[in-house]
C-alpha cells in the first residue's frame, strides 16, 4: 500500500518569514554609531582639570634637547574622565624667578589637534613643551601653569612645581 502525504502550502507565511529575515539581516549589518551633534546641551563638559603625576621629562631629540611633558588630565561633573573643547595653555618658568614663561597653547576645538594630542591610555592631553630658560639644570625646580578656557564658558587652572630628574640639553 503506498501512502498518500498531504501536501500543505502556505506561501503567505512563506513570505512573511522571509520579509522579517531580510529586515533582521539589514538591521545587523547597520552602524550602532551616530554622527556628532553640538546642538544639543552636553552634560559631559570638563568641570576639573589636574595636572599629572605623569608629567615628566621625555627623550632626547636629535639635538640633543629633552622636551618636557605636561599631561593634563580633565574630568566631568561626575567624575569621569571627559575630553577638553577649548584652549588649554602650559606656561613653563623657573620657580622663584622672574622670567618670561616659556608657553604653549593648543586648541582643543579643532579635532585633528585635540585627537593628536590625546593619550587614550592614560586619558590625558599630552603637550610637549621645549623650555628654553637659562640654568635648567637638574635638580632644578620649575613651575609649571596650566590654563583651559572651554567652549562652554569654564575657566580651569592649576599650578604645580616640577623638580627635574636631569638636564634638559644634553
Amino acid at each position: 500500500m503506498i501512502g498518500i502525504v498531504p501536501e500543505f502550502r502556505f506561501p503567505s507565511a512563506a513570505m512573511v518569514l522571509s520579509t522579517i529575515l531580510i529586515v533582521f539581516a539589514a538591521g545587523a549589518c547597520s552602524s550602532n554609531k551616530t554622527p556628532a551633534r553640538n546642538d544639543l546641551a552636553w552634560p559631559w563638559w570638563p568641570t576639573e582639570m589636574q595636572i599629572s603625576d605623569l608629567t615628566r621629562v621625555g627623550r632626547p631629540g636629535d639635538d640633543g634637547r629633552r622636551p618636557l611633558e605636561v599631561r593634563v588630565h580633565f574630568t566631568d561633573a561626575d567624575g569621569d574622565s571627559s575630553k577638553g573643547c577649548g584652549t588649554l595653555e602650559v606656561a613653563v618658568t623657573r620657580e622663584g624667578e622672574r622670567d618670561d614663561p616659556v608657553i604653549k597653547r593648543i586648541s582643543l576645538d579643532d579635532r585633528a589637534m585635540s585627537m593628536a594630542h590625546f593619550e587614550r591610555v592614560t586619558g590625558c592631553y599630552l603637550v610637549l613643551v621645549d623650555v628654553d630658560l637659562p640654568n635648567v639644570v637638574a635638580g632644578r625646580r620649575l613651575r609649571i601653569d596650566v590654563a583651559y578656557q572651554g567652549r562652554d564658558g569654564a575657566t580651569l587652572s592649576q599650578s604645580t612645581g616640577f623638580d627635574l630628574p636631569v638636564s634638559l640639553k644634553e
